[in-house]
């Protein structure tokens, strides 16, 4: 499916093509990246989010653009761009970046509960199921908190400059939905399309460029109790901790407003 730039804008309110706001989607995995996309495309008219066009979502900041598909799904991947984005759209797309006017949305997570829910993910599908997180090799989780380090270190640059990026901690997006969007708005001079901000009540699937913000949710309702962010911290602890606080970089946790433990 082929990208729709004003993102599912209804008849009679679609903005001019230059009035589209690009922004470009950078975080880890597990930070709430889908939410974000479906947040700014639901709540705004003039919001088009870039998923993995020009480079994965999921890629550090200084990772090249490229605009013939290589790694834009995953390392390593050459995708048909003609299946994510029309030709006219890939060089908007292009000139935003070449220009420095491309935004940018960089989704975050406490780094002890983004570990704890970025193991478990990777290990989903371990026959049989993984079960205490120190049954993991320490260097799994070494090497997952050094990758942590270097993509937010990374970002830091993306987000000195004060109007190209906005911050999205997936805490705030549970407690505090209506400020950060409201953040988001008048950073950007998006438009409303509501008269109040609408969070999903569904559960949501991973985010494809092309995709109407509806094709992200799933038919199941959002059970929002049992999957607060900071829900499975209590699994963090013993060797695993020690090796989390060994290791982690204790200036860009609280660089980005989190407590250090």
């Amino acid at each position: 499916m082929r990208s729709k730039v004003a993102a599912d804008v209804p008849p009679g309110e679609t903005p001019a093509g230059s009035d589209i706001v690009l922004v470009k989607q950078q975080g880890a995995m597990r930070t709430g990246t889908n939410l974000v996309k479906f947040a700014l495309e639901e709540n705004f008219t003039n919001v088009a989010v870039l998923v993995n066009i020009g480079r994965w979502k999921h890629a550090t900041a200084d990772t090249p653009f490229t605009w013939q598909g290589e790694n834009w799904e995953a390392p390593g991947r050459i995708l048909d761009i003609s299946t994510r984005i029309t030709p006219a759209e890939l060089r908007t797309v292009r000139a935003a970046v070449d220009a420095g006017t491309m935004r940018y949305a960089i989704s975050i997570r406490n780094v002890y509960a983004w570990l704890v829910s970025y193991l478990r993910f990777a290990h989903w599908y371990d026959n049989p199921p993984l079960g205490e997180l120190s049954d993991l090799g320490d260097d799994e989780i070494i090497t997952a908190v050094q990758q942590w380090n270097v993509l937010y270190r990374g970002y830091l640059e993306l987000l000195s400059n004060g109007r190209s990026s906005v911050l999205f901690r997936l805490e705030d997006l549970h407690t505090a939905f209506d400020v950060t969007l409201e953040r988001s708005r008048l950073q950007w001079g998006l438009q409303r399309r509501h008269w109040r901000y609408l969070s999903p009540d569904r559960y949501l699937r991973a985010g494809i460029d092309g995709q109407s913000r509806s094709e992200l949710l799933e038919s199941s309702l959002f059970d929002r109790k049992s999957h607060h962010p900071d829900g499975r911290l209590g699994e963090l602890h013993g060797s695993v901790l020690d090796l989390v606080r060994n290791t982690v970089d204790e200036d860009v946790v609280r660089a980005y407003g989190y407590e250090v433990w």
